[in-house]
Protein backbone atom coordinates (compact mmCIF):
# COMPACT_ATOMS: atom_id res chain seq x y z
CA UNK A 1 0.00 0.00 0.00
CA UNK A 2 1.74 3.19 -1.51
CA UNK A 3 -1.10 5.50 -1.98
CA UNK A 4 -1.69 8.52 0.84
CA UNK A 5 -5.08 9.90 -0.42
CA UNK A 6 -8.26 10.02 1.57
CA UNK A 7 -6.36 10.04 4.82
CA UNK A 8 -5.95 13.46 6.84
CA UNK A 9 -3.02 15.54 5.75
CA UNK A 10 -0.96 15.05 9.24
CA UNK A 11 -1.62 11.07 8.39
CA UNK A 12 -0.33 11.53 4.66
CA UNK A 13 2.65 13.02 5.48
CA UNK A 14 3.73 10.04 8.05
CA UNK A 15 2.57 7.61 5.52
CA UNK A 16 4.38 9.62 3.05
CA UNK A 17 7.85 9.65 4.70
CA UNK A 18 7.64 5.87 5.46
CA UNK A 19 6.69 5.25 1.80
CA UNK A 20 9.46 7.92 1.14
CA UNK A 21 12.27 7.37 3.46
CA UNK A 22 15.16 9.47 3.47
CA UNK A 23 18.96 8.56 3.47
CA UNK A 24 20.08 8.42 6.87
CA UNK A 25 23.04 12.05 6.45
CA UNK A 26 19.82 13.75 4.88
CA UNK A 27 17.85 12.57 7.36
CA UNK A 28 20.06 14.32 10.09
CA UNK A 29 20.61 17.28 8.58
CA UNK A 30 16.63 18.17 7.78
CA UNK A 31 16.23 17.45 11.90
CA UNK A 32 19.04 19.80 12.15
CA UNK A 33 17.67 22.48 10.21
CA UNK A 34 14.35 22.84 11.76
CA UNK A 35 15.69 22.77 14.96
CA UNK A 36 18.58 25.40 14.51
CA UNK A 37 15.04 27.30 12.63
CA UNK A 38 13.21 27.03 15.91
CA UNK A 39 15.85 28.04 17.84
CA UNK A 40 16.26 30.88 15.65
CA UNK A 41 12.38 32.10 15.68
CA UNK A 42 12.31 31.57 19.33
CA UNK A 43 15.42 33.94 20.07
CA UNK A 44 13.52 36.45 17.89
CA UNK A 45 10.03 36.20 18.50
CA UNK A 46 9.48 34.89 22.02
CA UNK A 47 10.84 35.93 25.66
CA UNK A 48 13.09 33.32 26.87
CA UNK A 49 10.84 32.80 29.83
CA UNK A 50 10.09 29.52 27.73
CA UNK A 51 13.02 28.35 26.10
CA UNK A 52 12.08 25.10 25.70
CA UNK A 53 8.10 24.82 24.84
CA UNK A 54 8.98 25.30 21.05
CA UNK A 55 10.98 22.28 20.40
CA UNK A 56 8.24 20.02 21.92
CA UNK A 57 6.01 20.16 18.38
CA UNK A 58 9.50 20.29 16.23
CA UNK A 59 10.80 17.02 18.24
CA UNK A 60 6.97 15.05 17.73
CA UNK A 61 7.73 15.79 14.08
CA UNK A 62 11.02 14.58 13.92
CA UNK A 63 10.16 11.18 15.66
CA UNK A 64 7.28 10.81 13.42
CA UNK A 65 8.19 11.63 10.10
CA UNK A 66 12.08 10.26 10.33
CA UNK A 67 12.46 7.59 13.05
CA UNK A 68 12.88 7.69 16.83
CA UNK A 69 17.12 7.98 16.19
CA UNK A 70 16.50 11.47 14.53
CA UNK A 71 13.78 12.50 17.14
CA UNK A 72 16.55 11.79 20.23
CA UNK A 73 19.38 13.72 18.52
CA UNK A 74 16.90 16.65 17.87
CA UNK A 75 16.26 16.63 21.85
CA UNK A 76 19.70 16.76 22.63
CA UNK A 77 20.68 19.35 19.84
CA UNK A 78 17.39 21.08 21.08
CA UNK A 79 18.59 20.92 25.02
CA UNK A 80 21.98 22.29 24.00
CA UNK A 81 20.73 25.69 21.68
CA UNK A 82 18.30 26.30 24.08
CA UNK A 83 20.83 26.48 27.23
CA UNK A 84 22.74 28.26 25.08
CA UNK A 85 19.90 30.82 24.59
CA UNK A 86 19.33 31.26 28.06
CA UNK A 87 23.16 30.82 29.81
CA UNK A 88 25.51 33.52 30.39
CA UNK A 89 29.32 33.44 30.63
CA UNK A 90 29.49 35.13 33.87
CA UNK A 91 27.30 32.26 35.64
CA UNK A 92 29.31 29.29 36.89
CA UNK A 93 28.85 26.15 34.62
CA UNK A 94 27.16 28.80 32.23
CA UNK A 95 23.39 28.09 33.53
CA UNK A 96 22.05 28.27 36.96
CA UNK A 97 20.72 25.25 38.81
CA UNK A 98 17.49 25.83 38.09
CA UNK A 99 18.27 26.32 34.73
CA UNK A 100 19.88 23.26 34.42
CA UNK A 101 17.09 21.33 36.46
CA UNK A 102 14.62 22.95 33.39
CA UNK A 103 17.09 21.73 30.99
CA UNK A 104 17.07 18.39 32.07
CA UNK A 105 13.76 18.11 32.47
CA UNK A 106 13.01 19.43 28.81
CA UNK A 107 15.60 16.47 28.28
CA UNK A 108 13.43 13.70 29.80
CA UNK A 109 9.96 14.94 28.46
CA UNK A 110 11.49 15.60 24.71
CA UNK A 111 13.37 11.85 24.76
CA UNK A 112 9.78 10.91 26.06
CA UNK A 113 8.15 12.42 23.44
CA UNK A 114 10.76 10.91 20.72
CA UNK A 115 9.81 7.02 21.91
CA UNK A 116 6.64 8.00 21.88
CA UNK A 117 6.54 9.37 18.41
CA UNK A 118 8.78 6.91 16.86
CA UNK A 119 6.40 3.98 18.32
CA UNK A 120 3.42 5.57 17.10
CA UNK A 121 5.34 5.90 13.47
CA UNK A 122 5.97 2.49 13.79
CA UNK A 123 2.28 1.73 14.48
CA UNK A 124 1.83 3.48 11.25
CA UNK A 125 4.22 1.25 9.66
CA UNK A 126 2.42 -1.84 11.06
CA UNK A 127 -0.79 -0.57 10.20
CA UNK A 128 0.10 0.33 6.70
CA UNK A 129 1.76 -3.37 6.32
CA UNK A 130 -1.46 -5.38 8.08
CA UNK A 131 -3.47 -3.22 5.37
CA UNK A 132 -1.79 -4.04 2.47
CA UNK A 133 -1.43 -7.74 3.68
CA UNK A 134 -5.11 -7.61 3.86
CA UNK A 135 -5.65 -6.08 0.71
CA UNK A 136 -3.34 -8.63 -0.63
CA UNK A 137 -4.91 -11.40 1.07
CA UNK A 138 -8.33 -10.21 -0.56
CA UNK A 139 -7.65 -9.76 -3.58
CA UNK A 140 -5.99 -13.29 -3.73
CA UNK A 141 -9.52 -14.97 -2.06
CA UNK A 142 -11.19 -13.07 -4.96
CA UNK A 143 -9.03 -14.10 -7.90
CA UNK A 144 -9.69 -17.67 -6.49
CA UNK A 145 -13.52 -17.09 -6.20
CA UNK A 146 -13.50 -15.55 -9.62
CA UNK A 147 -11.40 -18.17 -11.57
CA UNK A 148 -13.20 -21.57 -9.52
CA UNK A 149 -15.82 -22.53 -11.75
CA UNK A 150 -17.77 -24.01 -8.87
CA UNK A 151 -20.78 -21.70 -7.73
CA UNK A 152 -20.05 -20.70 -3.92
CA UNK A 153 -22.53 -18.77 -1.85
CA UNK A 154 -22.93 -17.77 1.71
CA UNK A 155 -26.53 -17.52 3.06
CA UNK A 156 -27.58 -16.62 6.60
CA UNK A 157 -29.08 -19.13 8.90
CA UNK A 158 -32.55 -18.86 7.52
CA UNK A 159 -31.14 -19.91 3.67
CA UNK A 160 -31.43 -16.45 2.28
CA UNK A 161 -28.71 -15.60 -0.47
CA UNK A 162 -26.24 -13.38 0.60
CA UNK A 163 -23.31 -13.65 -1.73
CA UNK A 164 -22.15 -15.52 -4.75
CA UNK A 165 -18.91 -15.91 -6.48
CA UNK A 166 -18.38 -14.45 -9.55
CA UNK A 167 -17.41 -17.87 -10.95
CA UNK A 168 -21.11 -18.66 -9.51
CA UNK A 169 -22.75 -15.67 -11.50
CA UNK A 170 -21.02 -16.94 -14.66
CA UNK A 171 -21.87 -20.99 -14.34
CA UNK A 172 -25.83 -19.88 -12.92
CA UNK A 173 -26.06 -17.43 -15.86
CA UNK A 174 -26.81 -14.67 -13.59
CA UNK A 175 -25.95 -10.79 -14.89
CA UNK A 176 -26.95 -8.64 -11.49
CA UNK A 177 -26.74 -10.56 -7.86
CA UNK A 178 -29.08 -7.85 -7.03
CA UNK A 179 -31.77 -9.94 -8.68
CA UNK A 180 -31.22 -12.87 -6.75
CA UNK A 181 -29.86 -11.57 -3.19
CA UNK A 182 -32.38 -12.35 -0.28
CA UNK A 183 -34.21 -15.61 -2.08
CA UNK A 184 -34.47 -18.83 -0.52
CA UNK A 185 -32.00 -21.29 -1.84
CA UNK A 186 -34.11 -23.93 -1.30
CA UNK A 187 -36.40 -22.55 -3.55
CA UNK A 188 -34.00 -22.86 -6.70
CA UNK A 189 -34.41 -26.65 -6.30
CA UNK A 190 -36.43 -29.07 -8.48
CA UNK A 191 -37.79 -32.54 -7.14
CA UNK A 192 -36.10 -34.02 -4.37
CA UNK A 193 -33.41 -31.75 -4.07
CA UNK A 194 -35.28 -29.03 -2.97
CA UNK A 195 -36.00 -31.06 0.19
CA UNK A 196 -32.42 -31.92 0.24
CA UNK A 197 -31.68 -28.56 0.26
CA UNK A 198 -33.71 -28.19 3.20
CA UNK A 199 -32.57 -30.99 5.44
CA UNK A 200 -28.83 -29.72 4.05
CA UNK A 201 -29.28 -26.38 5.65
CA UNK A 202 -30.90 -27.99 8.84
CA UNK A 203 -27.78 -30.11 9.43
CA UNK A 204 -25.63 -26.78 8.40
CA UNK A 205 -27.38 -24.58 11.54
CA UNK A 206 -26.95 -27.67 13.54
CA UNK A 207 -22.87 -27.25 12.97
CA UNK A 208 -22.79 -30.42 10.86
CA UNK A 209 -21.80 -30.45 6.80
CA UNK A 210 -23.68 -32.19 4.54
CA UNK A 211 -23.59 -33.41 0.93
CA UNK A 212 -26.12 -34.06 -1.73
CA UNK A 213 -27.10 -33.77 -5.92
CA UNK A 214 -29.65 -32.36 -7.45
CA UNK A 215 -31.43 -30.51 -10.01
CA UNK A 216 -31.94 -26.93 -10.59
CA UNK A 217 -32.36 -24.61 -13.73
CA UNK A 218 -29.63 -21.71 -14.14
CA UNK A 219 -30.95 -18.36 -13.57
CA UNK A 220 -31.65 -18.07 -17.84
CA UNK A 221 -33.67 -21.42 -17.34
CA UNK A 222 -30.52 -23.84 -18.72
CA UNK A 223 -31.13 -27.23 -16.74
CA UNK A 224 -27.75 -28.34 -14.49
CA UNK A 225 -27.33 -31.14 -12.23
CA UNK A 226 -25.07 -30.37 -9.68
CA UNK A 227 -23.25 -31.85 -6.95
CA UNK A 228 -23.33 -29.71 -3.27
CA UNK A 229 -21.56 -29.37 -0.34
CA UNK A 230 -23.23 -27.21 2.15
CA UNK A 231 -21.15 -26.71 5.75
CA UNK A 232 -21.41 -24.10 9.10
CA UNK A 233 -19.50 -21.19 8.45
CA UNK A 234 -18.76 -20.87 12.79
CA UNK A 235 -18.90 -16.87 14.47
CA UNK A 236 -16.52 -15.77 17.18
CA UNK A 237 -18.59 -18.06 19.97
CA UNK A 238 -17.96 -20.92 18.17
CA UNK A 239 -21.65 -21.52 17.17
CA UNK A 240 -22.83 -21.25 13.64
CA UNK A 241 -23.15 -17.17 12.06
CA UNK A 242 -23.56 -18.72 8.41
CA UNK A 243 -23.91 -21.16 5.82
CA UNK A 244 -21.07 -21.72 2.88
CA UNK A 245 -22.96 -23.74 -0.02
CA UNK A 246 -20.59 -24.98 -2.86
CA UNK A 247 -22.15 -26.21 -5.97
CA UNK A 248 -20.74 -27.92 -8.43
CA UNK A 249 -21.99 -28.06 -12.11
CA UNK A 250 -22.28 -31.97 -12.80
CA UNK A 251 -24.41 -31.52 -15.86
CA UNK A 252 -21.90 -33.62 -18.47
CA UNK A 253 -21.19 -36.26 -16.12
CA UNK A 254 -24.61 -36.99 -15.52
CA UNK A 255 -25.25 -37.24 -19.09
CA UNK A 256 -22.30 -39.16 -19.60
CA UNK A 257 -23.36 -41.57 -17.07
CA UNK A 258 -26.96 -41.61 -18.28
CA UNK A 259 -25.71 -42.42 -22.29
CA UNK A 260 -23.24 -44.79 -20.33
CA UNK A 261 -26.42 -46.47 -18.68
CA UNK A 262 -27.88 -46.56 -22.08
CA UNK A 263 -24.96 -47.75 -23.69
CA UNK A 264 -24.39 -50.70 -21.23
CA UNK A 265 -28.47 -51.74 -21.87
CA UNK A 266 -27.94 -51.95 -25.48
CA UNK A 267 -24.61 -53.92 -25.39
CA UNK A 268 -26.19 -56.52 -22.80
CA UNK A 269 -28.83 -56.57 -25.15
CA UNK A 270 -26.59 -57.01 -28.71
CA UNK A 271 -24.89 -59.57 -26.35
CA UNK A 272 -27.70 -61.45 -25.77
CA UNK A 273 -28.29 -61.26 -29.49
CA UNK A 274 -24.63 -62.55 -30.32
CA UNK A 275 -25.08 -65.28 -27.76
CA UNK A 276 -28.23 -66.71 -29.46
CA UNK A 277 -26.70 -66.36 -32.76
CA UNK A 278 -23.54 -68.51 -31.31
CA UNK A 279 -26.22 -70.86 -29.59
CA UNK A 280 -28.15 -70.97 -33.25
CA UNK A 281 -24.57 -71.77 -34.93
CA UNK A 282 -23.80 -74.50 -32.17
CA UNK A 283 -27.09 -76.39 -32.48
CA UNK A 284 -26.69 -76.38 -36.55
CA UNK A 285 -23.35 -77.62 -36.75
CA UNK A 286 -23.01 -80.12 -34.41
CA UNK A 287 -27.03 -81.79 -34.92
CA UNK A 288 -26.05 -82.65 -38.33
CA UNK A 289 -21.86 -83.25 -38.51
CA UNK A 290 -20.79 -86.29 -39.56
CA UNK A 291 -17.86 -86.15 -36.85
CA UNK A 292 -17.21 -83.96 -33.46
CA UNK A 293 -14.02 -83.37 -34.62
CA UNK A 294 -14.68 -81.83 -38.09
CA UNK A 295 -17.90 -80.44 -36.25
CA UNK A 296 -15.49 -78.42 -33.60
CA UNK A 297 -13.33 -77.27 -36.14
CA UNK A 298 -16.23 -75.61 -38.39
CA UNK A 299 -17.81 -74.18 -35.52
CA UNK A 300 -14.63 -72.49 -34.35
CA UNK A 301 -13.72 -71.05 -37.70
CA UNK A 302 -17.99 -69.50 -37.48
CA UNK A 303 -16.64 -68.74 -34.22
CA UNK A 304 -13.00 -66.97 -35.24
CA UNK A 305 -15.61 -65.14 -38.83
CA UNK A 306 -17.83 -63.92 -36.05
CA UNK A 307 -15.37 -62.50 -33.64
CA UNK A 308 -14.11 -60.67 -36.29
CA UNK A 309 -17.45 -59.22 -36.85
CA UNK A 310 -17.89 -58.19 -33.59
CA UNK A 311 -14.30 -56.64 -33.06
CA UNK A 312 -15.22 -54.39 -36.29
CA UNK A 313 -18.53 -53.16 -34.07
CA UNK A 314 -16.81 -52.52 -30.67
CA UNK A 315 -14.53 -49.65 -32.44
CA UNK A 316 -18.31 -48.22 -32.81
CA UNK A 317 -19.91 -48.67 -29.89
CA UNK A 318 -21.74 -51.18 -31.72
CA UNK A 319 -23.72 -49.30 -33.67
CA UNK A 320 -22.85 -49.41 -37.13
CA UNK A 321 -19.90 -50.90 -39.66
CA UNK A 322 -18.96 -50.74 -43.15
CA UNK A 323 -19.59 -52.95 -45.77
CA UNK A 324 -16.14 -53.08 -46.96
CA UNK A 325 -15.18 -54.00 -43.44
CA UNK A 326 -17.83 -56.62 -43.42
CA UNK A 327 -16.47 -58.11 -46.21
CA UNK A 328 -13.28 -58.11 -45.49
CA UNK A 329 -13.62 -59.50 -42.23
CA UNK A 330 -15.63 -62.32 -44.22
CA UNK A 331 -12.44 -63.33 -46.14
CA UNK A 332 -9.94 -63.54 -43.55
CA UNK A 333 -9.44 -67.05 -43.57
CA UNK A 334 -8.47 -66.93 -47.34
CA UNK A 335 -5.18 -63.99 -47.06
CA UNK A 336 -3.36 -66.41 -49.11
CA UNK A 337 -5.85 -65.97 -51.91
CA UNK A 338 -6.74 -62.48 -50.83
CA UNK A 339 -5.76 -61.32 -54.46
CA UNK A 340 -8.13 -63.23 -56.20
CA UNK A 341 -11.14 -61.75 -54.54
CA UNK A 342 -12.51 -58.43 -56.07
CA UNK A 343 -14.34 -55.79 -53.57
CA UNK A 344 -16.38 -53.45 -55.38
CA UNK A 345 -18.52 -50.98 -54.13
CA UNK A 346 -20.08 -47.60 -52.15
CA UNK A 347 -19.43 -47.36 -48.31
CA UNK A 348 -22.33 -48.29 -46.36
CA UNK A 349 -22.85 -48.35 -43.50
CA UNK A 350 -24.90 -51.22 -41.72
CA UNK A 351 -26.27 -52.11 -38.31
CA UNK A 352 -25.30 -54.79 -35.99
CA UNK A 353 -27.39 -57.55 -37.05
CA UNK A 354 -26.61 -56.94 -40.48
CA UNK A 355 -23.20 -56.86 -39.93
CA UNK A 356 -23.29 -60.72 -37.81
CA UNK A 357 -25.10 -62.10 -40.31
CA UNK A 358 -23.24 -60.76 -43.54
CA UNK A 359 -20.26 -61.71 -42.34
CA UNK A 360 -20.83 -64.89 -41.50
CA UNK A 361 -22.34 -65.85 -44.85
CA UNK A 362 -19.29 -64.55 -46.60
CA UNK A 363 -17.36 -67.09 -44.45
CA UNK A 364 -19.75 -69.81 -45.67
CA UNK A 365 -19.31 -68.94 -49.31
CA UNK A 366 -15.57 -68.27 -48.80
CA UNK A 367 -15.33 -71.74 -47.23
CA UNK A 368 -17.33 -73.17 -50.27
CA UNK A 369 -15.29 -71.55 -52.48
CA UNK A 370 -12.09 -73.18 -50.92
CA UNK A 371 -13.33 -76.42 -51.06
CA UNK A 372 -15.33 -76.93 -53.94
CA UNK A 373 -15.67 -73.50 -55.91
CA UNK A 374 -13.57 -70.97 -57.50
CA UNK A 375 -10.77 -70.80 -54.70
CA UNK A 376 -10.36 -74.48 -55.25
CA UNK A 377 -7.58 -74.77 -58.40
CA UNK A 378 -5.32 -71.68 -58.88
CA UNK A 379 -7.16 -69.64 -61.75
CA UNK A 380 -11.03 -69.09 -60.44
CA UNK A 381 -11.83 -65.45 -59.22
CA UNK A 382 -14.30 -64.20 -56.82
CA UNK A 383 -16.38 -60.56 -57.54
CA UNK A 384 -17.91 -59.12 -54.51
CA UNK A 385 -19.70 -55.89 -55.91
CA UNK A 386 -22.66 -53.80 -54.39
CA UNK A 387 -24.25 -50.85 -55.50
CA UNK A 388 -27.24 -48.31 -54.42
CA UNK A 389 -29.89 -47.51 -57.22
CA UNK A 390 -33.29 -45.82 -57.65
CA UNK A 391 -36.08 -47.87 -57.67
CA UNK A 392 -37.98 -47.04 -61.42
CA UNK A 393 -41.01 -48.00 -59.81
CA UNK A 394 -40.87 -46.93 -56.70
CA UNK A 395 -40.05 -43.53 -54.67
CA UNK A 396 -36.80 -45.26 -52.92
CA UNK A 397 -33.04 -46.54 -53.52
CA UNK A 398 -32.47 -50.09 -53.62
CA UNK A 399 -29.05 -51.97 -52.10
CA UNK A 400 -27.94 -55.04 -54.42
CA UNK A 401 -25.24 -57.31 -53.58
CA UNK A 402 -23.48 -59.98 -55.81
CA UNK A 403 -21.27 -62.83 -54.77
CA UNK A 404 -19.75 -64.24 -58.11
CA UNK A 405 -17.64 -66.64 -58.68
CA UNK A 406 -15.96 -67.56 -62.05
CA UNK A 407 -13.08 -70.02 -63.72
CA UNK A 408 -13.57 -72.48 -61.25
CA UNK A 409 -14.25 -76.05 -61.74
CA UNK A 410 -17.82 -77.12 -62.89
CA UNK A 411 -19.92 -76.52 -59.86
CA UNK A 412 -23.00 -79.18 -59.23
CA UNK A 413 -25.85 -78.05 -56.96
CA UNK A 414 -25.88 -79.74 -53.55
CA UNK A 415 -27.04 -82.90 -52.82
CA UNK A 416 -28.59 -81.60 -49.29
CA UNK A 417 -29.12 -78.09 -47.80
CA UNK A 418 -26.69 -77.30 -44.62
CA UNK A 419 -25.83 -74.81 -42.11
CA UNK A 420 -24.26 -72.38 -44.76
CA UNK A 421 -26.91 -72.46 -47.03
CA UNK A 422 -29.83 -71.76 -44.74
CA UNK A 423 -27.63 -68.71 -43.28
CA UNK A 424 -27.35 -67.28 -47.07
CA UNK A 425 -30.74 -67.63 -48.09
CA UNK A 426 -33.04 -67.52 -45.20
CA UNK A 427 -31.34 -65.67 -42.74
CA UNK A 428 -30.10 -62.68 -44.90
CA UNK A 429 -33.50 -62.60 -46.68
CA UNK A 430 -34.97 -61.70 -43.06
CA UNK A 431 -32.09 -59.60 -41.76
CA UNK A 432 -32.02 -57.15 -44.97
CA UNK A 433 -36.07 -57.46 -45.86
CA UNK A 434 -35.63 -58.29 -49.48
CA UNK A 435 -34.75 -60.95 -51.96
CA UNK A 436 -31.62 -63.26 -51.83
CA UNK A 437 -31.03 -65.71 -54.15
CA UNK A 438 -28.30 -68.53 -54.53
CA UNK A 439 -27.53 -70.10 -57.67
CA UNK A 440 -25.03 -73.05 -58.76
CA UNK A 441 -24.21 -72.04 -61.88
CA UNK A 442 -22.02 -74.49 -63.97
CA UNK A 443 -19.51 -71.89 -64.35
CA UNK A 444 -19.55 -70.80 -60.73
CA UNK A 445 -21.65 -70.06 -57.62
CA UNK A 446 -23.90 -66.42 -58.14
CA UNK A 447 -25.15 -64.92 -54.46
CA UNK A 448 -27.30 -61.84 -54.78
CA UNK A 449 -28.97 -59.60 -52.06
CA UNK A 450 -32.26 -56.94 -53.85
CA UNK A 451 -33.51 -55.07 -50.93
CA UNK A 452 -34.20 -51.92 -49.99
CA UNK A 453 -31.69 -49.25 -49.29
CA UNK A 454 -33.46 -47.81 -46.09
CA UNK A 455 -34.05 -51.16 -44.20
CA UNK A 456 -30.31 -51.85 -44.23
CA UNK A 457 -28.35 -48.98 -43.84
CA UNK A 458 -27.02 -45.68 -45.27
CA UNK A 459 -24.46 -44.52 -48.18
CA UNK A 460 -21.79 -42.83 -46.45
CA UNK A 461 -21.14 -38.71 -47.39
CA UNK A 462 -24.54 -39.40 -49.40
Amino acid sequence: MTRTEGLPFFDGIVAWSIDHPLPRLTRYLACTLLIVTVALLRSLFVTSLVPWLLFIPAILLIGLTLAEAPALYASVLAMALAAWSIGSPSVELWLTGPQWAGSFMFLLVAVGVSLLAGELRAGVRRTRQLATDLAERAAFLSGVLASSTDCIKVLDLGGNLTFMSEGGMKVMEIGDFNAVQGCPWPDFWQGNGNADAVAALAAARAGRPSHFVGKADTFAGTPKWWDVSVSPILGLDGAPDRILAVSRDTTELMVAQEQQRLLNGELGHRLKNVLALVQSIANQTFRKADSVELATAIFSERLVALGKATDILTATAWQKATLRDVATAGLTSIDGLRDRVTLDGPDIELGPQLALALTLALHELTTNACKYGALSNETGMVTIAWACEQDPDADERRFTFLWQEQGGPLVFPPTRQGFGSRMIERSLRSYFHGETSLEFHPAGVVFRIDAPLPKIGAVVGA
